[in-house]
């Protein structure tokens, strides 16, 4: 039986599949992991081998997918217009540890950060050098959520891992959405760059996708938006 975060999944795709002004580049479910059958279950897989406190908010919106690509193009005039999300199972994300070794220890800052990263979500289709990660601190209550942009390194996102799931859902996987989710910040030139493209991407899925609210999206873009024309 599918968790209910599986069925938004599966009826957002078929959202986006129905709709004639989209081309789906790619979909592939990936493999379900049905021997899990509740998020607390998978929790307590990844205690047996993870030395930090698990946040309990890991098991919001919890789905069994793993390896789950989805990526679509709007159609002439919209083709600028894309999203992707390639999306990994919890329990793996934080099994598999950081994604790569730790640095030495004259590495920078950032360099740290990100060797810190646990990635569980990326956009390998559009080959857009970004994708979002958890990280564990030693608050047992939270984790931090954190974007990587080629074009901008890091930025932090203040949303929490269950909500993010959701925004992905809402936003369809449009590019570079995560920065709706971060601090206005003028010297984020990731952010900077990408608002002109989101208000459009917005404007395009508020018109396909009627049934969805998005004004709390479109508020949090103009936020970014104003602070950016504050500091031009």
């Amino acid at each position: 039986m599918e968790t209910p975060y599986e069925h938004r999944l599966r009826t957002t795709v078929e959202q986006v599949q129905e709709c004639s002004s989209v081309r789906v580049e790619k979909y592939d479910p990936g493999p379900i992991a049905d021997h899990l059958e509740s998020a607390r279950q998978a929790l307590e897989i990844v205690r047996i081998v993870e030395k930090s406190p698990l946040p309990d908010e890991l098991t919001d919106n919890f789905h069994r997918r793993s390896n789950l690509f989805f990526a679509w193009r709007g159609l002439q005039p919209f083709q600028e217009i894309a999203g992707e999300f390639h999306i990994t199972h919890v329990a793996d994300v934080l099994i598999r540890g950081t994604h790569r070794n730790p640095l030495a220890g004259n590495a920078s800052q950032t360099e740290k950060l990100v060797a810190d990263l646990r990635i569980f979500e990326t956009h390998p289709v559009g080959g857009t050098g970004t994708y979002s990660a958890l990280r564990l601190t030693s608050d047992p209550g939270s984790a931090e959520l954190w974007y990587f942009d080629l074009r901008q390194g890091p930025t932090r996102l203040h949303i929490k891992y269950g909500e993010y799931l959701d925004a992905m859902l809402r936003t369809k996987g449009l590019y570079d959405w995560q920065y709706l989710f971060a601090q206005p910040d003028p010297q984020n030139y990731g952010m900077r760059v990408s608002l002109p493209y989101l208000r459009k991407g917005i404007e395009f899925l508020t018109h396909e996708f009627p049934e969805d609210d998005l004004a709390d999206l479109q508020d949090r873009l103009e936020q970014r938006a104003r602070v950016m024309d504050e500091t031009a």
